[in-house]
């Protein structure tokens, strides 16, 4: 009898352990996790969009005891504003290893401090319920980044090979590849500290970016994709869990498949002529990233804030041909903030993901750092409550409406210098034609050709750059059987 129920004791205490294997290691299904299809983000069977805050430094205030509470600080006026995602830095390179907050001080060294400072900000992000898009490197050389790679390569390889590494050597040399490799892979399979879950397993994080904007001047665009598609094809074979996107700006060297940057651009050619080295339509086309990446800064590029309203459509309309969604990873501005963010939020919420990430929250305890796009709810408040409007109003726009009919607006503003816009709606799929023609009927440039689906859209002109003189224009549009023209005036 006794032996029985020692018998019995065993099965159950083996039953029991199994129970408790199976909760500790627990494996989320992967409708937890967010996915894209038709072009727009899903959680489940449920569109996810939203407005998102760029906060770069959590993981460095986190390594810190003293800085810890800002990182809380920034979960929770997140959450009360209504911000669903988190985009910040899952990196940190240096080889100073006092340094609490580094993670990496050699190619193949973690500092666990490092890491458990990037663990707490998974792990606060979790009891606030927001997302995280994690990037995992930086093109620049702020905490590490490309610069690090390459001088730890001329300490460890040149020795060896004589060679002196570069830029570009990041994109192409094999053991500098495997050296971000390693990383993935350690970020990948980390066990976060605070909640037990692997990071490949953690469904609060949103999404990865490979590498934050990425450009690779006067090279090949061809190098950069090519080492996408490598580090897509590494991430991929270890997580399918999650989103996967570049994290890049945009730039690219198809011109044709942008508007005029004559006409929409004030001729800022650097955008579409290749100088970057890099190329949005030929990354974005890469099997295993699953929504592009591109960032708008209009202040520092040249052009006037409305003219950026372009640059969204132009990304976003490439990215449908891929059938992926498109994000507005980052973006800002730096004059009349609450005016032009408006316009844009505009915009945004006419795209099908309806999601944008802004430039960047700063926590005004740290305003001593800030840059000229810094925002937060002490110095500008009127911002935050345009944040909070956009909000509702994309709850309530979750569908949008199209027009009962087919109509060609006034352009406005009307009389302009430099930059107006011309909006129309179309009430069923139509090949449309918009023109520009001068005063004596002689046609100037096509604006917008194709076949477009029912529903309002808008363009965004800029003569920033005087190609035109002053004078009256005329915009006209042929869709179908309907033809309306409009008159615009240019005051220089």
């Amino acid at each position: 009898m006794l032996v029985k129920l020692n018998r019995i004791a065993v099965i159950v205490t083996l039953i029991y352990i199994t129970i408790i294997s199976s909760i500790t290691s627990f494996i989320y299904p992967q409708e937890y996790f967010i996915s894209s299809r038709n072009n727009k983000f899903y959680q489940g069977n449920s569109e996810f969009y939203f407005l998102g805050f760029g906060v770069y430094y959590l993981q460095w205030m986190a390594a810190d005891a003293s800085t810890k509470y800002i990182v809380d600080d920034v979960f929770r006026v997140a959450h009360d504003i209504g911000v669903k995602v988190i985009r910040t830095w899952a990196f940190h390179s240096n080889s100073d290893s006092t340094n609490q907050s580094v993670i990496r001080n050699k190619p193949y060294k973690i500092m666990e401090s490092g890491l458990k400072a990037l663990d707490y900000v998974v792990y606060k992000a979790k009891q606030y319920d927001m997302k995280l898009v994690l990037a995992l490197e930086n093109n620049f050389s702020d905490f590490g980044g490309i610069k690090q790679y390459i001088d730890w390569a001329n300490q460890t390889l040149t020795p060896i090979t004589g060679k002196d590494y570069k830029h570009n050597d990041f994109f192409i040399d094999d053991s500098i590849k495997s050296w971000y490799k390693y990383y993935v892979n350690t970020i990948l399979n980390r066990e976060n500290v605070y909640t037990s879950n692997r990071y490949i397993d953690e469904p609060i994080i949103f999404s990865f970016e490979l590498i934050n904007e990425a450009s690779n001047t006067v090279f090949d665009v061809n190098i950069v994709k090519e080492w996408y598609r490598e580090m897509a094809d590494y991430f991929k074979s270890i997580d399918s869990n999650h989103l996967l996107t570049t994290g890049e700006i945009g730039y690219d060297i198809h011109r044709d498949y942008y508007s005029d940057w004559d006409f929409f651009y004030n001729s800022s050619q650097f955008l579409f002529n290749g100088y970057k080295g890099t190329s949005f339509v030929e990354n974005t086309s890469l099997e295993k990233i699953d929504y592009s990446s591109f960032h708008l800064y209009p202040d520092a590029w040249g052009f006037e804030p409305l003219a950026g309203n372009t640059w969204i459509n132009d990304h976003v309309d490439i990215t449908n041909n891929f059938d992926k969604p498109a994000l507005l990873g980052e973006f800002g501005v730096i004059n009349d903030k609450v005016e032009n963010y408006k316009i844009y939020f505009d915009t945004i919420r006419n795209t099908p993901s309806k999601s944008t990430i802004i430039w960047n929250y700063l926590h005004p305890d740290l305003m001593h750092i800030a840059d000229k796009y810094a925002f937060n709810e002490v110095q500008n408040p009127d911002l935050v409550e345009l944040f909070k409007e956009h909000i509702q109003l994309s709850e309530k726009e979750s569908v949008i409406s199209n027009t009962a009919n087919y109509i060609l607006y006034q352009n406005y503003p009307n009389p302009f210098n430099p930059t107006t816009t011309i909006q129309f709606s179309l009430l069923k799929e139509q090949y449309i034609k918009i023109e520009l023609f001068n005063s004596l009927g002689q046609s100037i440039k096509v604006l917008e050709e194709g076949v477009k689906d029912a529903g309002n859209y808008k363009l965004f002109l800029s003569f920033e750059n005087y190609l035109l003189p002053s004078g009256i224009y005329f915009y006209r549009l042929l869709a179908g059987d309907f033809i309306e023209t409009k008159k615009m005036i240019l005051l220089r």
